[in-house]
């Protein structure tokens, strides 16, 4: 059974590698969060010694401090349940680009039940805790650096499953790439990866007009936030508000059934857009995200595919029937390399993990256990 040091202290080691990669990218060596411990910056701290004072299904989660390549980095763990076995690998959630460990924490306790699980705040986060270092800010490449250095950090060689949610499926994908040593497998759910380009018109316009767009989007919403920020965040949360209230209440973009995931989560997201109004200028960093990942999947599909192409671990894909952001089409595609296994999921929307934990935990105990059998599980293939 695989338990996590019980404390990790602000010093990176003799990590070297990953640190030159990420901190070639980094504003300052060190990293100065939104808000500090007892959340004197203004916004709402959510971090606890045990998760169970928020919720009782969180009880046993912990948050953890560490520090990666001289920054600051903030996220949750929780040790294996006892029905783990032994050998269980260490679980590492990967949130969507400037996302925090929280916003899939509901996911945390179905996890542990296949070994320990550790759930990081990325960099930029809004609702988190590690705060935004990169100089011209996210990209799937650069969180995936920082990932890489994240797990050697913790020391988990050779014992980690990826996770990997909606734009956090590319990061973890090419996080693999770096360190195909340390990673046993990886689940991407509902991930952002290439689409497929049904018509040469179609390419060339990504390339001409695409790139424009893309190009121009983040200085873009830059205005837009300074000038309609807190409007937009007061319209969210109602959104979310409603669809966590109404019965069987679907959404057209999602999918779905939001009404499924539980109050405590839903708390958890509201809270995290009272601290983006506080600070709405925090949000330029998730528009910079969106238009990487938009990059990557229409306009640069050739070098995406290629460091997808090395992945040479076991790897799973989960969809939702009901999920609109994604492709199926294009998800089955990429599912056709050696070691890639799809498995779509009747009735759930994009927010699968928290929508239905209990049923993305199951299908991932069922994958490692015919992984198991396959050459190559646990090492490069």
């Amino acid at each position: 059974m695989t338990i996590l040091p019980a404390a990790l202290y602000d010093d990176p080691g003799a990590i070297v590698d990953p640190c030159l990669w990420f901190m070639d990218h980094l504003r300052h060596r060190r990293l100065y969060p939104y808000c500090d411990y007892h959340g004197n910056g203004g916004g709402i701290t959510v971090r606890y010694d045990d998760w169970g004072v928020r919720s009782q299904q969180w009880a046993g989660l912990r948050s953890v401090s560490t520090s990666v390549c001289g920054v600051h980095v903030h996220y949750v763990r929780a040790d294996p349940a006892s029905a783990a076995p032994p050998g269980a690998p260490v679980h590492l959630l990967v949130p969507p680009m400037t996302g925090s460990a929280s916003m899939w924490i509901d996911l945390v306790p179905h996890l542990r039940q296949l070994g320990a699980v550790v759930s990081v705040d990325l960099p930029g986060t809004i609702a988190g805790h590690t705060g935004a270092p990169y100089r011209h800010g996210p990209r799937p490449d650069l969180d995936a650096r920082f990932v890489s250095a994240f797990v050697r950090q913790l020391r988990l060689e050779n014992q980690v499953v990826l996770h990997g949610w909606s734009m956090g499926g590319l990061v973890a994908a090419l996080a693999a790439g770096l360190m195909p040593n340390e990673i046993r497998g990886i689940v991407l759910v509902a991930p952002a990866l290439p689409w497929r380009l049904t018509s040469r018109v179609e390419a060339l316009g990504w390339q001409t007009l695409g790139r424009l767009v893309v190009a121009s989007g983040p200085p873009t919403t830059r205005m837009v936030l300074r000038l309609a920020g807190r409007r937009i965040l007061d319209a969210k949360r109602t959104a979310i508000k409603d669809a966590g209230s109404i019965s069987s209440g679907r959404t057209h973009l999602i999918g779905g059934d939001p009404s499924r995931v539980s109050r405590a989560q839903v708390d958890l997201w509201l809270d995290g857009l009272d601290t983006a109004r506080d600070h709405p200028e925090g949000l330029a960093g998730t528009a910079t995200a969106f238009a990487s990942i938009t990059k990557a999947m229409f306009i640069t599909q050739r070098s995406t595919n290629e460091a997808l192409d090395a992945v040479r671990v076991p790897l799973l894909v989960l969809w939702g029937t009901d999920d609109h952001v994604i492709d199926p089409t294009s998800l089955l595609q990429h599912a056709r390399r050696p070691g890639w296994t799809p498995r779509p999921i009747d009735d759930v929307g994009h927010l699968l993990p928290v929508e239905a934990p209990q049923i993305y935990a199951q299908a991932v105990c069922q994958w490692l256990a015919d992984s198991r059998d396959t050459r190559g599980f646990g090492h490069p293939m």
